[in-house]
């Protein structure tokens, strides 16, 4: 489609010099104007531009060293018979012009010196564009009155007309085609980008602010669409455009040409110059935007202590400091955008100038026709309008670029491993006989002088409750993470069945551990759905038992009232199950409802084993003992870890582990360690609320 536009766009500049002819010629139609031009080129000669036809023959005005028929021809001789039949100019033009041969024979020459001689002319190829040329002109009126001309004018401006529609219908095809061939590739490149972004280690996702990540799906994206839409578009298009022109006008005198893209250079450089400006503006404004959106996105999320603490003008006049790096950034951006085209414009002007002070020279010294002269100007034109055009390229690709590295940036960060490579990635099938963890000890990868965990050394028989407990800060929930492999240990490993777990595929293991957190995470979706997240095939029946374990039934009763449309009153099983289908967000929940709803969450995927962080934090008193209840019946024929602070929990468990300051400092059952450990006995009656 861009070779299409571009033809087509030659065509339509190379169409004023039909219209020249046919406009300002005073004997010349414009069948005897193509038939002069295709002979002098075929002869390698010069002949006197518009003459009247001449009844005594063609004059050569001048023949070409590089003629084939140097030897002979010459300089003001006279073509005067071809074949034994006298013949005009304009004839003499029609038949060397439509000839298909190489040769000639039976030319009859009348010399200067005087005299008549018969030669041979030997002619240059007769190209298949010349057909095509005497086709377009055998529909062209051949009379040279003013009616000729007015017929040969309107039918030039049908021509021109066809050919303007037929290119406007190649541009939209092209920039259709990039349209498809650009979305689809942001398509592709924002859904591998997700898809990388979510398999990246949690560790990475603790240490990277969210506003750059979103940042870089917001801007640099949007940049990079914006310069595949450039590269394909512009990139491609402008530049067959200005090919075919500067084809053309090379064709009607290189010379001329020559002169004017003596300033190309210059040009060159300017735009080098000014694409890295635009370059180095792009990266900090991309910077920029991430560290804009997550100092906004923080202080939305934190608006309840921003309001309740005053601080809504302090916090307005720091956006507007963090706005400023942005703001300059992106008016560096703006400024050399703004400069380029005037400065390639600048350069345009002087190049044309260039181009016609030494055309005009040429027309005055007769060695060019005006018509000529006057395309080559409007090509010149043709060709600078491209040029135009491609002024700001090279600002967009530099921008993209720019961008495009900060995506794979994150697109060559290493995703977790779904299978160790030692062992081929066996899958879990789930705990038979225990868990140990062998001597583990940890240290977050940002502060490796710093461990968490120090030599933890414990083993769990399965369908054993585990409480852990300690002083906040002592690496509870750091070593529920590394059970999940949220990370790896420092030293040390964790065992199942006597297998290490790194042995096995991630998403196996994964897939049989259940996890509620204290923060219970509750997307915008419907209550059905954030019951069934990691369980798309679970039954209705199997979603709403889980419910009713979590003691979720009577909320979605409600929600089921408060979604209603009718004013009729319906049975409490049709409200319930509106109430499932009900769409529902974090920020519209109390903090039980969502850790009741991460429960049922853990209790519908049935693992073997269940991780509880914290999991009754949020509860009252009269709730808590029903999902106690709850967790005594999901707990049966199942290996459960409980991070707890609560005495009627921990109470419950098979095995007590105490840690502090990242250190293992007892182990047992409360019976045991209440009377056998003063740091157990501390921490209940200060922390537990235990009474004894």
């Amino acid at each position: 489609m861009a070779v299409g536009v571009s033809v087509f766009y030659t065509f339509s500049m190379s169409s004023v010099i039909p219209l020249l002819k046919v406009i300002f010629a005073r004997d010349e139609s414009l069948v005897d104007w193509m038939n002069r031009v295709e002979v002098q080129r075929r002869l390698d000669v010069v002949i006197g531009a518009d003459l009247p036809d001449d009844p005594d023959g063609l004059l050569i005005d001048h023949i070409r060293p590089e003629s084939r028929s140097f030897d002979r021809l010459k300089d003001h001789d006279r073509i005067v018979a071809i074949g034994g039949a006298p013949v005009s100019s304009y004839e003499a033009m029609r038949q060397i012009a439509q000839f298909e041969e190489k040769k000639i024979q039976g030319v009859v020459v009348r010399r200067v010196s005087g005299g008549d001689e018969v030669i041979e002319l030997k002619l240059r190829r007769y190209h298949w564009w010349s057909s095509a040329l005497r086709g377009f002109a055998s529909i062209l009126p051949t009379g040279r009155d003013a009616a000729s001309r007015q017929s040969t004018l309107i039918i030039v401006m049908v021509g021109l007309a066809i050919v303007s529609t037929l290119g406007a219908l190649a541009r939209f095809m092209h920039e259709w085609l990039i349209a498809i061939a650009v979305q689809r590739g942001m398509h592709d490149m924002r859904s591998k980008l997700a898809d990388h972004v979510l398999r990246l280690p949690l560790d990475w996702h603790s240490r990277q602010p969210p506003g750059d990540t979103l940042g870089r799906f917001a801007t640099d994206i949007s940049k990079v669409e914006v310069g595949i839409s450039t590269l394909f578009g512009k990139t491609v298009q402008e530049p067959l455009k200005a090919a075919g022109v500067f084809t053309l006008t090379l064709m009607i005198d290189w010379r001329m040409l020559v002169v004017a893209i003596i300033g190309l250079p210059i040009g060159a450089l300017v735009i080098r110059s000014l694409g890295r400006a635009v370059k180095k503006a792009q990266k900090r404004a991309s910077a920029s935007w991430g560290r804009l959106i997550d100092h906004l996105g923080e202080r939305l999320a934190g608006i309840r202590v921003v309001k309740a603490y005053n601080m809504e003008a302090v916090e307005s006049r720091r956006f507007q400091e963090e706005g400023l790096a942005l703001t300059r950034a992106q008016t560096s951006i703006e400024i050399v955008d703004a400069g380029t085209k005037p400065a390639l414009e600048t350069l345009a002007v002087i190049a044309v100038a260039a181009f016609i002070l030494y055309g005009g020279t040429r027309v005055f010294s007769g060695q060019l026709e005006p018509n000529l002269f006057f395309a080559a100007v409007v090509c010149m034109g043709g060709l600078f309008d491209p040029v135009r055009k491609m002024g700001n390229v090279n600002n967009r690709l530099q921008q993209a670029d720019a961008s495009a590295k900060r995506l794979f940036e994150l697109l060559d960060l290493t995703t977790e491993p779904t299978a160790e490579k030692r062992e081929g990635g066996v899958r879990f099938a789930g705990l038979n006989d225990s868990m140990e963890f062998r001597e583990l000890s940890f240290a977050y990868p940002g502060k490796p002088d710093t461990p968490v965990l120090q030599e933890i050394s414990f083993t769990v028989q399965r369908g054993q409750v585990v409480a852990i407990v300690g002083p906040n800060g002592s690496g509870k929930t750091t070593l529920m993470s590394l059970l999940l492999r949220f990370y790896e240990p420092t030293r040390g490993a964790i065992f199942i069945d006597g297998r290490d777990i790194r042995d096995f595929s991630l998403p196996s293991l994964r897939e049989h551990i259940g996890l509620v957190t204290q923060d219970s995470v509750v997307f915008s979706d419907t209550l059905r759905n954030n019951i069934a997240y990691g369980e798309p095939d679970a039954t209705e029946a199997q979603i709403r038992r889980a419910a009713q374990l979590a003691h979720l039934d009577d909320f979605a009763s409600e929600l089921g009232s408060s979604k209603s449309l009718s004013g009729d009153a319906d049975d409490d099983i049709g409200r319930e199950g509106r109430g499932y289908d009900a769409m529902i967000s974090a920020r519209e929940l109390s903090g039980g409802q969502r850790q009741r709803i991460a429960l049922a969450r853990a209790i519908l995927r049935d693992p073997p084993i269940l991780v509880l962080d914290e999991a009754t934090s949020q509860i009252d008193a009269g709730s808590e003992r029903k999902i106690q209840e709850a967790i005594d019946d999901v707990t049966r024929d199942r290996t459960v870890f409980i991070v707890a602070h609560r005495y009627s929990t921990i109470s419950r468990a098979d095995v007590i582990i105490v840690l502090n300051e990242g250190r293992l400092v007892d182990i047992g059952r409360h019976e045991e360690l209440i009377s056998t450990s003063s740091f157990y006995e501390t921490l209940c009656r200060t922390q537990f609320a235990y009474a004894g």
